[in-house]
């Protein structure tokens, strides 16, 4: 991972002309611009969405002004914000998170600085189908219909404010009562809403939220409902972690219908001794 942010640095930030080192490599006598990139601590936490992890880039410049020094960490951050990229296997997603700090002055290494910080998240949460009849497939279907300019497809989208991305996510499934034609399960789903606007982020969480509402019940893969039973928005939730987005929906999953082999021949002893009779 680091080594693909490095080169989306490399890349994208000409002014270092290629100029990007780990803690180690850099000193005093390098030549200035470069870049610092430092990997940081490694988040578990939300096991749906594999894990995080913060990364910081600290812009160096010669003793001057700290007005270079903005230039340069406004470059990165541009650079960097929303960014996906793939490595080994794996999807990223890279989100700015602030600053790591004020205004620094090395004065071993004869330089001005700030450290800027990412979050990087592996998207484990691209897998978010279960199987049919699928709850969250459902949400995704009413979610492209009702708003054709949403993304719903993570492993396709880059959210942004025109177009942002909407993820359903499946919490919690629980079995409520149990006949002999259907199960009837509940449901948690969290709704996440990205875009790199906050202001835009609960504009579209108060849209869904009403819509839902309204909405109430959905049609499935097998025609049966989806019917809501609760639904909750909190603003200021963690969009990447935890969604914006709360609901609670119950729905039916038919009993299978036995198979039986049909009989064809039957064999019988009677007045002719082990006459074969066709049935019907």
């Amino acid at each position: 991972m680091r080594t693909a942010i490095r080169q989306i640095l490399i890349d994208n930030i000409t002014a270092v002309q290629g100029r990007v080192y780990e803690p180690h490599a850099a000193g005093l006598n390098t030549p200035k611009p470069y870049l610092v990139l430092r990997e940081g601590v490694q988040d578990t936490e939300a096991d749906w969405a594999a894990f995080s992890t913060i990364v910081e880039v600290w812009p160096y410049v010669k003793r001057t002004t700290f007005q270079q020094v903005d230039s340069l960490a406004n470059a990165i951050i541009n650079t960097m914000h929303r960014v996906r990229f793939s490595h080994d296997g794996e999807e990223y997603l890279i989100d700015y998170i602030g600053s790591a700090g004020q205004d620094f002055v090395d004065e071993e290494w004869d330089a001005i600085t700030r450290g800027l910080r990412f979050r990087v998240f592996a998207l484990g949460w691209l897998n978010g189908l279960t199987y049919d009849p699928d709850p969250v497939f459902a949400l995704q279907n009413w979610t492209a219909e009702t708003w054709p300019e949403v993304q719903t497809n993570p492993a396709t989208w880059t959210p942004v404010d025109i177009m942002p991305g909407i993820y359903w996510r499946m919490v919690r499934l629980t079995t409520t009562e149990i006949t002999a034609a259907v199960n009837w399960m509940e449901v948690q789903i969290n709704g996440h809403i990205l875009t790199p606007s906050a202001a835009v982020r609960l504009s579209w969480v108060r849209k869904v939220t009403e819509e839902l509402a309204k909405q109430r019940r959905f049609k499935m893969s097998d025609d049966g409902p989806l019917e809501l039973l609760r639904v909750t928005a909190d603003s200021e939730a963690d969009p990447m972690r935890r969604g914006q987005i709360q609901l609670t929906a119950r729905f039916g999953v038919l009993q299978p219908i036995a198979q039986h082999e049909m009989l064809k021949k039957a064999v019988a002893s009677g007045d002719i001794d082990m006459e074969v009779k066709q049935l019907e």
